[in-house]
């Protein structure tokens, strides 16, 4: 028998030592400093234990009993301060303590004792017709027993004065731990009075700690949570309702009954299979967001604002919760309401949520016909509106609804919605889909918005539904990147979305997330591409970025300055190129090569989140340099969007001594209608303005033109994308000033540029 309790009280340790080690990985508080004292504490009751269990020699057995009141006599003062802790009163250090000297002392005199058995002995007794040692105490062991006996009534002293402080809603956190120790102290009591083995209170304690432990830990903050949720929910004039897996009623608050319209509390019995129904009618799939639904009641329609939530544990649903609010005074017209919840308002088509709808519905009952999904959008639809202005804007919207609504209307199983601010989407079976008249169609409405300085131009992306299991979302987002992918390209108007395209997406996301750590660890460096005036001589460069990547290499900058662009963090990429102009500019400067300058770019969106002049003028402080040798391009496209602030600007920057370049000059607006209210000192143009056109003498004529109105116009004209001898010659011939491109060199390093021509 004593070897299966002593097997007994092994199995405990173990699940103590769990427990030690569970409150270990926990948050370092007092309390849970406390629990691992007072679990240690029993550690080390049980240990002595199982000793005297399976002692034989009578000697040993004695030393284990002189452990056993050691560490008893610990774990009742660590009960006393994880009470006095618990029950959120201020503890002195355990130094300041008397008990703990009383207990220090205590040890000490019980190890001095142990072989003299000057303070107690030992016998075998009979108990439940097994043999057992038991302790027969003399002065000292009643010495302890008061000690221990004070220590632990005054845990519950102080737990019972905590829980008659505290608010109702408290009391069960102190009061229940307050029990468990006055049991520990009536097994202390009976096992002295009653002269039995120290079995049972070992294994007292050892389950009255485990029950502390989920008490604070466990039960009566989780206990305290679900009354302050349940106190907050009765107070709400909404309806809470909760199911289990089996739609069976589980929990309802007081505002339920308002909520739903019940005569009394009593009828909420009833409510059970109600509900189960409407849940089952509503057919829903994962959740609402104030989804509005109507319910006949006792003869009366009532509207509901209903939120759903499935909760699920690890994959399993485990109940249902609602959130039910009676919204039927307020809707006027239920019509009007649906017609919101489901209806863009400028322009009367499907919105977001209910296009997503309606396609998917089109999707499950039609699952053997091809579907495809096609995405229009247009391009700079901002500057559009910057231009025109928000009543213009919104009178292209409306009739580009008004455009599908027409030209679809005969087309069988065919949805369309607006999404987003300027985007159109169309879901229609693939063989009644026709790319060029669905651009026929949208491009003839941007048509009539096309202006001398501005083309409206539509783009669009398709994708044909391969997969229509797939979240809509996902769907719709295939369409959007394949329109997206041709934004920009004025050769492109429609892209079918191919697998190439989402591999795409995903590499600049990936750029997108690496940008920061590029930039702090010199992966973007500028790259310098001379310029050079017509006697061939090197006066400066364009600093262009490139990206060395620590694993694909040399990005080229097409494939991340697009998108950085497009998502603004261009700004980053753009200061972190500045200043390493500033730099070489700087190290020139020292090599008495001040006579070079580098030109920087300047995109659209740092004309918006940058001041602009604030930032230079503090860069060429900052670096020591002339405002002269630092040239800024900014594109024609940015300067058109606030063509009132940016002469301003450019005004600002020339008075401090910076060179202001317009870039890509004709290749978006071909705007010389602009150049009599905005003064730059150079024109920049590209090469490819001329394109690839069987009329080279015009175009020959045009280019001519322009450099000679920028001569009037004491504006100099640099030419870039030269690429050939007779590009050069023809350039020099028509009074060009400046010229970059292939031909005279390609971008390099700034330490392969300083080799070659310093």
């Amino acid at each position: 028998m004593q070897i299966t309790m002593a097997g007994f009280l092994f199995l405990l340790l173990v699940i103590n030592s769990i427990m030690i080690f569970r409150l270990r990985d926990m948050k370092r508080t007092d309390i849970i400093r406390h629990l691992k004292n007072m679990a240690w504490g029993v550690a080390g009751i049980i240990v002595p234990e199982m000793v005297i269990l399976l002692a034989k020699d009578r000697q040993i057995a004695y030393c284990a009993f002189t452990f056993y009141y050691i560490a008893f006599a610990w774990y009742a003062m660590m009960i006393f301060r994880f009470s006095v802790n618990y029950s959120g009163y201020k503890l002195f250090k355990i130094y300041k303590s008397p008990l703990f000297w009383i207990v220090v002392t205590e040890s000490a005199a019980l190890v001095w004792g142990m072989f003299s058995e000057r303070f107690f002995t030992i016998t075998h007794a009979r108990w439940y017709n097994h043999i057992y040692w038991i302790s027969k105490g003399f002065s000292i062991l009643y010495v302890h027993a008061i000690v221990s006996g004070v220590a632990l009534i005054g845990a519950v002293v102080v737990l019972i004065i905590a829980a008659t402080q505290s608010t109702r809603i408290y009391r069960l956190k102190y009061s229940g731990v307050a029990i468990i120790i006055a049991v520990v102290a009536v097994s202390c009591v009976d096992s002295q009075i009653g002269q039995q083995p120290i079995l049972a209170n070992v294994i007292c304690f050892a389950f009255c700690e485990m029950v502390i432990v989920y008490m604070a830990v466990h039960y009566a903050p989780r206990k305290l949570n679900q009354k302050a949720m349940r106190f907050v929910a009765d107070k709400l004039n909404d309806g809470i309702v909760l199911y289990n897996d089996e739609h069976q009623l589980q929990f309802v608050t007081a505002g339920y009954r308002d909520a739903v319209g019940l005569k009394g509390m009593q009828e909420i019995d009833n409510e059970e299979m109600y509900w189960t129904k409407v849940i089952s009618a509503a057919n829903v799939e994962n959740a609402w967001d104030g989804r509005v639904m109507s319910v006949v009641r006792d003869d009366r329609t009532y509207y509901y604002d209903i939120q759903h939530m499935a909760l699920n544990e690890n994959g399993k649903l485990i109940g249902t919760v609602y959130w039910i609010r009676n919204v039927t005074e307020s809707i006027k017209n239920y019509g009007e309401m649906v017609r919101r919840a489901n209806f863009d308002e400028l322009t009367g088509i499907y919105n977001e949520a209910h296009f997503h709808e309606k396609a998917r519905k089109l999707l499950e009952e039609h699952p053997d016909t091809n579907f495809v999904i096609a995405c229009s959008s247009i391009e700079k639809f901002r500057v559009f509106k910057e231009l025109f202005g928000q009543e213009k804007y919104d009178d292209y919207l409306i009739r580009t609804a008004e455009a599908l609504r027409t030209g679809l209307a005969h087309i069988p199983n065919c949805n369309y919605g607006r999404i987003g601010e300027a985007d159109f989407y169309i879901i229609m079976p693939k063989e009644f889909f026709d790319p060029q008249q669905f651009l026929d169609a949208i491009g003839r409405v941007a048509n009539a918005y096309n202006t001398n300085n501005f083309n409206l131009i539509v783009k669009a992306g398709v994708y044909e539904i391969t997969e229509p299991s797939q979240d809509m979302l996902a769907i719709c987002n295939k369409a959007s990147m394949a329109c997206d992918t041709i934004k920009g390209d004025y050769g492109k108007r429609i892209l079918w979305f191919d697998e190439s395209i989402q591999r795409d997406a995903r590499l600049k996301e990936r750029y997108n997330a690496e940008l920061s750590k590029a930039i702090e660890h010199g992966e973007l460096q500028i790259y310098l591409q001379p310029q050079v005036d017509n006697e061939g001589k090197i006066i400066g460069a364009e600093a262009l970025a490139r990206w060395i990547h620590r694993e694909d290499g040399l990005i080229p900058p097409a494939h991340f300055i697009p998108f950085f662009e497009m998502n603004g963090r261009i700004t980053e990429l753009d200061i972190c190129i500045w200043r390493q102009a500033c730099e070489k500019l700087r190290e020139w400067k020292e090599k008495g090569r001040d006579d070079l300058y580098i030109s920087v770019n300047i995109s659209a969106r740092d004309l918006y989140a940058l001041d602009i002049y604030e930032h230079y003028v503090s860069l060429v402080k900052e670096y020591g340099i002339d405002a002269k040798n630092l040239k800024l391009e900014i594109t024609e496209s940015a300067i058109i969007n606030d063509l009132k602030q940016h002469v301003h600007l450019v005004e600002k920057l020339q008075k401090a001594g910076f060179e202001v370049e317009m870039d890509d000059f004709g290749s978006a607006y071909s705007s010389f209608n602009m150049l009599k209210d905005i003064c730059v000192d150079v024109l920049k143009i590209d090469m490819k303005f001329l394109g690839d056109t069987e009329h080279k003498e015009r175009s020959h004529a045009i280019l001519k033109s322009i450099v000679d109105l920028s001569g009037e116009l004491h504006m100099k004209t640099i030419a870039e994308g030269v690429e050939t001898k007779e590009q050069l010659e023809f350039l020099k011939g028509v009074g060009c000033n400046i010229y970059q491109g292939y031909y005279l060199s390609k971008p390099m390093p700034a330490a392969d540029f300083d080799a070659k021509y310093l």
